[in-house]
């Protein structure tokens, strides 16, 4: 059975709708798309929403909220049971879906369509011929692979035809945000995506991922001791490449200054 991506066909009951997990159907024009890598449906995937579970969300809250940094850890725990409450809660994303005109999709559609032979580990990773691979993570560390490795054995279906065909009809998208450095696997389906979705106007752009992996967050910005939240939020908009763009910011009420 193949495992499909967490919000392959979701319906959240309140306007918002995904299709080829791309939330396709929302009660506005969306303007703005955040493009992710994958989110399989697992047991162990307590997120609600597209980037449920990383710092977006508190990060954007923060942004265009708080207009401060007053959340400084991600939306949920890496692992285990989520807090009951979460912050923010899924009707104030949806609240700032509608304030910021925002829609998602991700790159990787679902896994293993050429082949349901696999055993379910925990923690996103499966038993392959005989071999561990994580469902998230890149490429391979340690002995546990990772999506490249996956993506090599013929094993990813890819979602970028769809989110093309997709922003092929939506022009009033004017930025897309590739949440991720367009390297390794990922280069060439966004290399496609800008080529074929091009209009003028419209500007793609690679940003620092919300997960907060790396050192590199702390060396890019110069920013240590102080958690991964405000490191985090100065490279989107104040980092050596991949910014939000800064009218977006402005337009919709946040002081730069202010982190």
């Amino acid at each position: 059975m193949s495992i499909y991506h967490k919000f392959y066909e979701t319906d959240f009951k309140c306007g918002f709708q995904t299709h080829n997990a791309i939330l396709d159907i929302t009660p506005y024009q969306p303007e703005v798309m955040f493009l992710g890598t994958n989110n399989p449906n697992t047991k162990e995937n307590f997120a609600d929403f597209f980037y449920g579970r990383n710092y977006l969300w508190p990060g954007l809250k923060n942004l265009f909220i708080h207009n401060e940094v007053l959340i400084d850890n991600p939306r949920m725990q890496l692992r285990g049971k989520p807090a009951e409450v979460l912050n923010p809660e899924l009707n104030e994303i949806f609240t700032l879906c509608n304030k910021l005109r925002l829609t998602f999709a991700d790159l990787i559609l679902c896994l293993f369509h050429n082949n349901s032979e696999y055993e379910i580990l925990g923690d996103d990773t499966i038993l392959y011929q005989n071999n561990e691979f994580n469902l998230i993570q890149d490429g391979k560390k340690g002995k546990i692979g990772g999506l490249s490795d996956l993506h090599n054995l013929n094993q990813v279906e890819w979602n970028t035809d769809n989110i093309i065909k997709y922003l092929q009809k939506n022009d009033a998208i004017k930025t897309i945000y590739l949440t991720r450095k367009p390297d390794g696997i990922w280069a060439k389906h966004w290399d496609k995506i800008k080529i074929e979705t091009q209009i003028s106007g419209r500007e793609f752009i690679s940003i620092y991922t919300p997960s907060a992996q790396g050192g590199a967050l702390h060396k890019q910005t110069n920013i240590y001791k102080k958690g991964k939240m405000i490191p985090l939020i100065n490279h989107w908009i104040k980092g050596p490449s991949g910014r939000f763009d800064s009218n977006w910011l402005k337009n919709n009420g946040v002081d730069i200054n202010n982190f």
